[in-house]
């Protein structure tokens, strides 16, 4: 199968609709002005460009009744469909010869496309075929048998283009039906299309499109589902639109680490590849032009580190002067460009253009993928994405890596697991628990955060004992034992702790433990009572030094670059020749510092007497 993206390499890319016309551009048809659009694109390095097939446009069914509302056959409008292939799948031969003009003019540009197939949704509107308008077009069993078949024309008519990189599900197709839906339908239908597509075209991976998928298998749309159907999946990581994420400015943590945490949960659980699909600020009542850039340039970079593969923003131009829905509706849709309507580029296509430069300058052509530390186990009833998110964003604070799995599947080898504000009377089954456990008594350390979880056996594994606990919120003062620095933390629930063979590493100010330290078989175990990932997202805090202590304890492989800025995250990325590369990225406005090894080359930043600087939002790049 051909890879969207190479390993090691990534592609940056924008979501396209014609600047003279926006969603009406099928209708609206103008060759010329797309010609335009794509050398404007092309010119600021972008080599992946996603596309979209405007449903209704590309299918215009409608149902023809008699009396009573009986149905007698689909047609184009009046006109009963024609006895072609074309015909027979319900798809208008007009607009698919100017997607093949459209296609023709990027493969001019060396442009790959992302053919987002069934698109239905776009920007706040539903865009559906008359005769589907009303229904659950992802459970009706019409409107699927003429999905299926608008998809195998669509794949089959353009399989063979040299253009064509993958082919997407369809834009957040998620969001075209939410009542009747269940977990059965939803794979169901995904299952139909992928098979579709596959039926065609197996050359060319396909790619799910989706957003606000769901780690727990019993959602309706979840990880598991999407991994075991499609080939790559997609994160649509809009601050705005995610929990957790609208409570900094664009160019600060934890906003920039967000699109890489996300997806790197999304592709660790789902065991697929996973990229940024759609990103970006959302326009000027979010976050400035040249906030947005610098944002762009250090999301760009932690993308590279942590191997996506891709990066494509929303959108390619403005859109302000449309007048038609969804731009008459939805204000937020109207300045998401990365040009301007006149095609000149913002700061955030500066960005992208910068990037590509800094990358070919380095001295090899893909980096390795970096250096994993630990396994961030996320458990059913938490809020995942909250535990994961505050894990990331304190691990990188740290100075450590992790990769995430959950807790109900198969246990990944490792030396390291965290357990992250674990949350309810279901956090983890009993056969996980003690095979967890069975790891720990082998030589690995564990590390637990509780919000309400409740773990059993428990005294046993932690050396402590629960005195008491209700459900009523609190707020937590306490300090390390050693050096008497101090922290506050909320917690769901009031819980005191009694010592029972452990060693007490952080307590209230009574001597109740809330961060201690106990042995386990060849193992150790680390068990903190509060849930600091929960906290760590929206309030000033220094909840990376528990994560640090807690790293400092473990028998480990010593980093290779000692950070003096919890805003810089660093990864390690060793080649087969014994070289290793180290990625810095500043997550933050303001300058950080690093501390590196005398043998360390600079390829890109700058360094002098043993320290690396890096300037807000910048990277550097060093080969030990």
């Amino acid at each position: 199968m051909i890879q969207l993206f190479e390993k090691g390499i990534l592609e940056v890319g924008c979501n396209y609709w014609a600047s003279h016309a926006g969603t009406a551009m099928w209708h609206e048809w103008n060759a010329e002005s797309v010609r335009n659009d794509f050398a404007a694109i092309a010119s600021q390095g972008i080599t992946v460009v996603r596309v979209f097939p405007l449903w209704p446009d590309f299918q215009p069914l409608r149902k023809l009744v008699t009396a009573g509302g009986v149905f007698i056959e689909m047609g184009f409008g009046e006109n009963p469909l024609p006895d072609t292939e074309a015909g027979h799948a319900g798809v208008d031969p007009v607009m698919m010869e100017r997607f093949r003009i459209m296609a023709n003019l990027a493969a001019e540009y060396n442009l790959r496309l992302v053919v987002g197939l069934l698109t239905g949704w776009m920007s706040g509107r539903l865009f559906v075929p008359p005769a589907f308008e009303g229904c659950n077009v992802l459970a009706d069993a019409e409107a699927i048998r003429w999905e299926v078949r608008f998809v195998r024309y669509f794949v089959r008519s353009f399989c063979c283009h040299s253009a064509i990189g993958a082919w997407d599900l369809g834009n957040e197709c998620n969001c075209l039906a939410s009542k009747d839906m269940n977990s059965n339908k939803a794979w169901q239908w995904t299952n139909a299309i992928a098979s579709a597509i596959r039926l065609e075209d197996v050359s060319r991976p396909v790619v799910s499109g989706m957003h606000s998928v769901k780690v727990d298998p019993n959602e309706v749309w979840n990880l598991a589902d999407q991994g075991e159907l499609t080939d790559v999946l997609t994160t649509h990581p809009y601050p705005l639109f995610t929990s957790h994420c609208s409570i900094a400015p664009f160019n600060r943590l934890p906003s920039t680490l967000h699109a890489t945490a996300e997806s790197c949960l999304y592709a660790d659980v789902s065991k697929r590849p996973c990229f940024p699909e759609e990103a970006g600020s959302l326009g000027p009542m979010i976050a400035s032009d040249e906030r947005a850039g610098l944002n762009l340039q250090t999301a760009l970079a932690s993308a590279w580190a942590h191997d996506l593969g891709g990066f494509l923003w929303w959108c390619a131009f403005d859109q302000e002067h449309l007048h038609h829905a969804p731009y008459d509706w939805v204000a937020l849709e109207r300045e998401l460009g990365l040009f301007r309507r006149d095609r000149s580029p913002k700061p955030t296509a500066l960005a992208m253009g910068e990037f590509r430069k800094q990358i070919e300058t380095l001295p090899f052509e893909k980096l390795p993928q970096r250096r994993i530390d630990g396994i961030c186990l996320l458990t059913p009833e938490q809020d995942q994405w909250q535990a994961a998110f505050g894990a990331f964003l304190l691990s990188k604070q740290a100075g450590f890596d992790l990769k995430f799995a959950y807790s109900e599947e198969a246990l990944p080898e490792s030396d390291f697991y965290l357990m992250p504000a674990v949350t309810g009377t279901r956090s983890i089954s009993r056969r996980r628990w003690q095979a967890l456990l069975e790891r720990i008594r082998n030589g690995a350390s564990l590390f637990v955060t509780e919000a309400s979880g409740m773990l059993q056996p428990f005294r046993e594994v932690f050396g402590c004992r629960v005195d008491f606990r209700f459900m009523i919120p609190r707020e937590l003062e306490f300090s390390f034992q050693d050096s008497g620095q101090k922290f506050r933390c909320s917690s769901p629930m009031t819980q005191k702790l009694l010592a029972d063979g452990c060693e007490v590493l952080a307590a209230e100010a009574d001597g109740s433990p809330v961060l201690t330290q106990t042995p386990c078989g060849k193992g150790q175990v680390f068990f903190l009572n509060c849930p600091i990932e929960q906290n760590c997202l929206n309030c000033e805090n220094n909840y990376d030094e528990l994560y640090r202590m807690v790293w400092a304890r473990i028998n480990h492989e010593p980093r290779l670059i000692v950070k003096k800025s919890r805003n810089i995250g660093v990864t390690e990325h060793r080649f087969a020749n014994g070289h290793t590369v180290i990625v810095m990225v500043n997550y933050d406005e303001t300058e950080g510092r690093a501390e590196i090894p005398a043998n360390a080359r600079c390829l890109l930043g700058r360094c002098s007497n043993g320290y690396a600087a890096l300037p807000g939002n910048m990277m550097a790049v060093f080969e030990i």
